[in-house]
């Protein structure tokens, strides 16, 4: 075996250590986007376009947890975001959306995804409260007119989850142990 098999079996190795544990995390974040309280009780709408708002923000969520944590966290949370995308891209397809549209749809979904980043980032990063709940009523409610109750519950849920993923170690983000807040409390 050469140096250069060698790289590549290590680096192999890790690649599908890293897609395992992104894998893991994304299915306790998809699991947590798809709370019924969500949908049923705070309005979000019901649809692909509200569960992507959802599962958006909790990806968000994560990743920014996973970014404080430098090079290595970044990482992460892009094996996280690629997870996603190849999420979408198969959900897509199963509901029939053509070849021709479907890079141009996962492409709109991968910039609207990283314009919620921004917006969510910076209203936590700010404490900006005023912020935080502007992108909500934009991004998780759309075109609705939510209730302000919704709204303000939205963003405390946000606050709480952003406060709970603050205080994991990597190692714990990592191996997809999260407990986030219960939606319905």
């Amino acid at each position: 075996m050469t140096l250069l098999d060698r790289f590549s079996t290590i680096f192999d190795k890790d690649r599908r250590r890293n897609r395992a544990s992104a894998g893991a995390l994304y299915a306790c974040i998809v699991a947590a986007a798809r709370h019924e309280h969500f949908y049923r009780v705070r309005g979000v709408p019901d649809t692909l376009d509200g569960r992507f708002e959802l599962l958006a923000l909790h990806v968000v969520l994560v990743c920014r947890r996973l970014a404080a944590e430098g090079p290595a966290g970044a990482a992460a949370g892009q094996h996280l975001f690629d997870v996603m995308i190849e999420d979408l891209d198969m959900n897509l397809r199963e509901l029939g959306v053509n070849d021709p549209s479907l890079g141009r749809r996962v492409k709109e979904m991968a910039r609207a995804f990283y314009g919620r980043c921004g917006a969510y980032a910076a209203a936590l990063d700010g404490g900006d409260r005023a912020a935080l709940e502007g992108a909500v009523a934009r991004n998780l409610y759309g075109t609705l007119d939510p209730a302000p109750a919704n709204v303000a519950w939205a963003a405390d849920y946000i606050e709480a989850t952003a406060g709970t993923l603050d205080r994991l170690s990597l190692p714990a983000v990592a191996a997809a142990d999260i407990r986030f807040p219960e939606p319905g409390s």
